[in-house]
C-alpha cells in the first residue's frame, strides 16, 4: 500500500507516512475552517448584515494578541505540545461558542466569525510549520504539492456535506460548531501520530522549545527580527501584497455576483456550487501540475504564475464587469492561489533558521495575513463610497497591485538563493580565508609616531611611504627604528637615513657593525664609508668580534655594491677565499658567501660562483644558495632550482626561490610541467609554485596545462588554479573552455561507479549516496577513494566557471552526510548552474537518485557498461593507477578468478614492490586453487 501511494504521487517510501499524515491534517483543518466559515458567515450576516467590512477589520486587529501569545508560548513549550495545546484551545472555544449561542447571546456571532478567520490562518500555519521542520528543501519540492492537495480536497468535501446538511435541515447551523470542534480534535490526534512516526526527523524540535534563547518573544521583537533581515522583509511584503490583492479580488467578485443574482437563496447556492467545483478543480491542478512544476522549476518560475495569470481576467472585468468575467477572474485566482502559489510560498520558509522559524512564520501567517484582510476591509469601505454601484472599477486597484506583486517576486527569488548560500556557510568554515592588516594614516605625523609600535610588515609599509616623501626622512621616529627587533626594518631605516644625509647617527651605525644580520652590517658599513670616509676593512676588524668569514662577506657585499670596476678583483679574491676554505668553518663560510651573492645586484661577474653552491653537499648552503638565486633571477640557475624541488629537504627553499623569480620562471616551469620525460614527482610540485606567482601569465600556463594523463597531477593543476581564482578571478584567462574537461571528469566518475557497482553492488550503493565505505572490500574502498577525488576535481572545475565560494560551500554541503545541508546545496547548484549542466551533474551528487538510475545514466553518458566483476577487474588491471592495479590483483587472487589467470600473468610488474609482491601472491594462490 505504501509503495503504491509513493509511486502514484512520486514519493519515496520513507516519505509516504509523514506526508500522508500532513495531508490528512490539512484536509481536516481546511474542512473545519470551511465549515466554520459557512456557519460563521450565516450567523453573522443574519444578525449584522451591514457590518462585514468592520468584522474584517476587527479580525485583523485581534490577530495581534493571537500572534503574540503563540510566540511567547513557543519559548516555553516544545513544538508538539505547543501545536496540540493550540488546537485544543480552538476546539474548546468552538464548543463554548455553541453553548453561549444556545443561551441567546448575539455577541458570540461576532466572536465566531473572528475565531474562524483566526483558525483559518493558525491551523494551516501550524501544519506547514511542521512540514518545514520535517522536510528538507529537496523533499519539500517533491512532497509539498501532495500535502497541499489535502487542504484543497478538504474544501469541496466539507462544503458539499455542509450544503447537504443545511439544505435538508439535518442539523441547525449552531450544531455544526460542535462538528468543527470535533474536526479540530482529529487534527490534534494527527499531530501526535506525526511526532510518533517521524521521531528521528523531528528530534531537533522534540527535545526543547523550538524558539532559541535569543529568538523573539513578543510582537515587537518578532517585527524587529523580520526588519533585521532583507529576506524576511521581502517574504512579508510578498505575503502582504498577495493577501491584499486576493482580499480585494474576493470582495469584488461577491459584489458582482450579488448584483447579478437577486435571489438570496440562489446567491447562496451559486456560491456553494462555485467554491465546491473550484475546490475540485484546484485539487486536480494540484495533483497534476504543482508537484512536477516545483520539482522541475522551483520557485524561480512558480511564484510568478498567479500574478501574471490574473492580469488578463482582471483587465477584462475592468472593461466588462459581468458575472462571466468575474467568474473567470475568481476562478483563475481560486485554482492557482491554493495550489501552485501556496506550495511555492511555503518553500520560502525553508532557509529560515530553525531557532526563529516558528516565531517568524506565525507572525507572518497571522498578523500579516489578517492585516491584509483589514486593509482590504478599509479598501472595501472606500470603494463602496467611491464607485457605489460600479464594482468593476475595483479592478483598477488590483491592476496596480499586480505589478507590485511581480516586482516583489523578483526580489524574493534573488534573495532566496542568497539566503540558501548563507544557510550553508553558517555550518562550514573556509580554511583558506585570509585577513590582512594595514597601517592606515592620513598624516605623516601619525604615521611616524606609530611606526615603532607596529610589527615588521606594517613598519616596512610605513617606511615605504617615507621613501615617497624624502624630506621627512629626518623624523626622530626613523632613528628609533634602528633599535627595532626586525633586521629588515633596521636595515631599511638606516638606508633611508643614509640617503637623506643624516650624519647624526654615526655612533649607532658603528654599533650596528656588530649586528647579527649580514644585511644590517653591510648597510652600516656603507653608511660609515659614505659619510665618514673610513676604510671598510679597518672598520670591521676593529669594531666587531665576528668570525673572519662574516667580515669578509660584509666587505665583499660592500665592494660589489659600489659598482666601481677597481673593487671587483678584491671582491672576487675575498669571495674565493671564503669558498675554498678547508677547516671546520668551511660550510658556514660557503653559506655566508651564498648570502652575500644574493645581496649583490645583477648583473655581476661574481654570480657565476653561485652554480657550485647550488650543488653543495651541505643542505644549509644549498638552501641559502637557492634564495640567492631567487634574488638574482638569472635564467642560468633556473633548471637547477627546479630540480631541487625533488628533494623534500630543499623543497621549501626552492619554491621560495622560484616565487622570487616571478614571471621570469613561468615559461620554464611550463616546459617542465608538460614534459613527460620529467619525473612525475617533480612535475607535481610545479602547480603549487605557479599558484604562488599571482600573475595572468602563471594562470594562463596552468589553464593550458589542465589536460594531464595523470589524475593526481591534474588535481594539483586544478587546485593551483582555484587558489589563483580565489585570490583574484581576473587573473584567469578571459576565455575558459572547461566544458570538455568537465565532461571528461564526469565520464571518469561514472566509469568508476560502473566498475564499483559490478565488483561490489553494496559498496556502489553507498558511494551513490556519498555514504561511508566501511566494511567494503579493499578494491571497493580504493575505487571509492578514487571517486571522491574525481568528485572533488569536478567541483574544482565548477569553481573556475561559477562563484568559487558558492561552489565550495555546495561541495561541503553535499559531502556532509546531513540531509538538510545536502538539500540546500542542491538547491543552490540548481539555481546557479545551467539546466543541461545541472542535469548531467545531478546523477553524480544527488543522494535521492538511487544506484540503478545512476547506472542507467552512466551507460548512456559513457556509451558503455560493465556487466560483471571479472570484466571490472580486467579494466582495473590495465589502469594507470598502480594502487588500483595492486588492489585488482589482490581481488583476483582473493576471489580465485581463474578465468583471469592468463591475463594476470602478462601484467607488467615493474611499478614497485607492492604490485610485484601482490602479483606473486595472487599467482601462487591461483596455481594452488582446487579449481585448476
Amino acid at each position: 500500500m505504501i509503495e503504491q501511494v509513493g509511486r502514484i504521487f512520486s514519493l519515496k517510501r520513507d516519505e509516504v507516512v509523514p506526508a500522508s499524515l500532513l495531508f490528512l491534517y490539512l484536509f481536516f483543518t481546511m474542512g473545519a475552517f470551511m465549515m466554520g466559515q459557512a456557519v460563521g458567515d450565516a450567523l453573522f450576516l443574519k444578525v449584522f448584515p451591514r457590518h462585514l467590512p468592520y468584522a474584517m477589520i476587527g479580525s485583523a486587529l485581534l490577530s495581534l494578541p493571537f500572534a503574540t501569545g503563540y510566540i511567547r508560548l513557543s519559548h516555553r513549550l516544545r513544538l508538539e505540545p505547543l501545536i496540540i495545546s493550540a488546537l485544543g484551545f480552538f476546539s474548546i472555544s468552538f464548543a463554548l461558542f455553541w453553548w453561549f449561542a444556545g443561551q441567546g447571546s448575539n455577541v458570540v456571532y461576532f466572536l465566531v466569525y473572528v475565531w474562524v478567520q483566526t483558525f483559518g490562518v493558525m491551523g494551516p500555519m501550524m501544519g506547514w510549520t511542521l512540514a518545514n521542520y520535517l522536510l528538507t528543501t529537496r523533499e519539500a519540492r517533491r512532497v509539498f504539492g501532495f500535502i497541499q492537495a489535502g487542504a484543497i480536497l478538504g474544501v469541496p468535501f466539507v462544503l458539499f456535506i455542509t450544503a447537504d446538511i443545511l439544505d435538508y435541515k439535518r442539523a441547525k447551523p449552531l450544531t455544526l460548531l460542535l462538528a468543527v470542534s470535533l474536526l479540530v480534535v482529529i487534527c490534534a490526534v494527527l499531530v501526535k501520530l506525526l511526532f510518533r512516526n517521524a521521531r528521528e526527523r523531528l528530534a531537533h524540535v522534540s527535545a526543547a522549545p523550538t524558539a532559541a534563547k535569543g529568538a523573539p518573544r513578543t510582537f515587537g521583537q518578532s517585527w524587529r527580527q523580520i526588519r533585521s533581515s532583507r529576506y524576511l522583509m521581502l517574504v512579508t511584503a510578498l505575503i502582504a501584497v498577495g493577501c491584499l490583492s486576493s482580499s480585494i479580488l474576493s470582495v469584488q467578485f461577491k459584489l458582482i455576483a450579488a448584483k447579478s443574482v437577486a435571489d438570496t437563496s440562489g446567491l447562496g447556492a451559486f456560491f456553494a456550487r462555485f467554491y465546491g467545483y473550484m475546490g475540485l478543480g484546484t485539487m486536480l491542478l494540484q495533483m497534476v501540475m504543482t508537484g512536477p512544476l516545483l520539482r522541475k522549476f522551483g520557485i524561480r518560475v512558480s511564484l510568478f504564475i498567479l500574478p501574471v495569470a490574473l492580469m488578463a481576467p482582471t483587465g477584462w472585468v475592468f472593461l466588462d464587469p459581468r458575472l462571466l468575467t468575474a467568474v473567470l477572474m475568481r476562478g483563475t485566482h481560486s485554482l492557482l492561489r491554493y495550489s501552485v502559489d501556496k506550495s511555492s510560498a511555503e518553500l520560502l520558509y525553508l532557509p529560515i533558521p530553525p531557532e526563529v522559524k516558528s516565531q517568524v512564520k506565525s507572525f507572518i501567517d497571522t498578523f500579516t495575513w489578517r492585516s491584509a484582510d483589514g486593509i482590504g476591509g478599509v479598501v472595501l469601505l472606500i470603494s463602496t463610497l467611491a464607485f457605489k454601484d460600479r464594482p468593476g472599477y475595483v479592478s483598477a486597484i488590483i491592476l496596480v497591485l499586480l505589478p507590485v506583486w511581480i516586482l516583489v517576486v523578483f526580489a524574493v527569488r534573488r534573495e532566496y538563493l542568497n539566503v540558501l548560500r548563507r544557510a550553508i556557510e553558517r555550518r562550514t568554515l573556509d580554511p583558506e580565508r585570509l585577513a590582512a592588516s594595514f597601517l592606515d594614516s592620513t598624516t605623516t605625523e601619525v604615521l611616524a609616531t606609530g611606526l615603532e609600535h607596529v610589527g615588521e610588515q606594517q613598519a616596512l609599509y610605513g617606511l615605504s611611504l617615507f621613501e615617497i616623501g624624502r624630506h621627512l626622512a629626518w623624523h626622530p621616529a626613523l632613528r628609533r627604528l634602528l633599535e627595532h627587533p626586525s633586521p629588515a626594518v633596521r636595515q631599511r631605516a638606516l638606508r633611508l637615513l643614509s640617503e637623506a644625509g643624516d650624519r647624526g647617527i654615526v655612533p649607532q651605525a658603528e654599533r650596528m657593525l656588530g649586528d647579527t644580520s649580514l644585511e644590517v652590517r653591510t648597510e652600516a658599513l656603507h653608511y660609515l664609508v659614505t659619510h665618514t670616509g673610513r676604510d671598510p676593512l679597518v672598520l670591521l676588524t676593529s669594531a666587531t668580534e665576528f668570525p673572519d668569514y662574516t667580515i669578509q662577506g660584509s666587505v665583499v657585499a660592500y665592494l660589489a655594491r659600489t659598482g666601481e670596476p677597481g673593487h671587483m678583483p678584491a671582491a672576487r679574491l675575498m669571495l674565493e677565499s671564503m669558498l675554498t676554505r678547508c677547516d671546520e668553518a668551511a660550510p658556514l663560510a660557503r653559506k655566508q658567501a651564498a648570502m652575500v651573492l644574493g645581496l649583490i645586484p645583477p648583473p655581476s661577474e661574481l654570480h657565476t660562483e653561485l652554480m657550485g653552491l647550488l650543488r653543495d653537499s651541505e643542505r644549509e648552503v644549498v638552501e641559502q644558495a637557492l634564495l640567492a638565486a631567487g634574488h638574482i633571477r638569472s635564467r642560468d640557475f633556473l633548471p637547477v632550482v627546479i630540480e631541487q624541488l625533488s628533494d623534500p629537504r630543499l623543497r621549501a627553499s626552492a619554491r621560495a626561490a622560484l616565487v622570487l623569480y616571478g614571471d621570469r620562471a613561468v615559461g620554464t616551469l611550463m616546459d617542465y610541467l608538460n614534459d613527460p620525460d620529467v619525473p612525475l614527482a617533480l612535475r607535481k610540485q610545479l602547480p603549487e609554485v605557479l599558484a604562488q606567482i599571482p600573475t595572468p601569465e602563471s594562470a594562463a600556463v596552468l589553464a593550458e596545462s589542465l589536460i594531464q594523463s595523470d589524475p593526481g597531477l591534474r588535481y594539483d593543476v586544478l587546485k593551483a588554479l582555484n587558489k589563483l581564482c580565489r585570490r583574484d578571478r581576473k587573473l584567469l584567462p578571459e576565455v575558459l573552455e572547461f566544458a570538455d574537461m568537465l565532461d571528461a571528469e564526469l565520464m571518469g566518475y561514472y566509469r568508476s561507479l560502473q566498475i564499483l557497482a559490478a565488483i561490489d553492488p553494496q559498496a556502489g550503493a553507498k558511494a551513490a549516496v556519498a555514504g561511508s565505505m566501511d566494511g567494503a572490500t579493499l578494491v571497493a574502498r580504493a575505487l571509492g577513494e578514487r571517486m571522491e577525488r574525481e568528485f572533488e576535481r569536478i567541483f574544482r572545475l565548477l569553481a573556475l566557471l561559477y562563484p568559487a565560494r558558492d561552489v565550495y560551500n555546495a561541495y561541503v554541503g553535499l559531502t556532509s552526510h546531513r540531509p538538510q545541508l545536502q538539500a540546500n546545496a542542491l538547491e543552490v547548484l540548481e539555481h546557479m548552474l545551467k539546466p543541461d549542466l545541472y542535469k548531467r551533474l545531478a546523477y553524480s551528487f544527488d543522494p535521492e537518485i538511487k544506484l540503478p538510475e545512476k547506472l542507467r545514466f552512466a551507460e548512456r553518458f559513457c556509451h558503455t557498461n560493465v556487466e560483471s566483476a571479472p570484466q571490472a577487474l580486467r579494466i582495473l588491471l590495465h589502469s594507470g593507477d598502480s594502487w588500483l592495479r595492486a588492489c585488482a590483483i589482490f581481488a583476483i587472487g582473493k576471489l580465485n578468478l581463474v578465468e583471469l589467470s592468463d591475463e594476470l600473468r602478462t601484467q607488467p610488474r615493474d611499478e614497485g614492490e607492492l604490485v610485484a609482491e601482490t602479483w606473486a601472491w595472487a599467482v601462487r594462490r591461483l596455481e594452488t586453487s582446487p579449481t585448476l
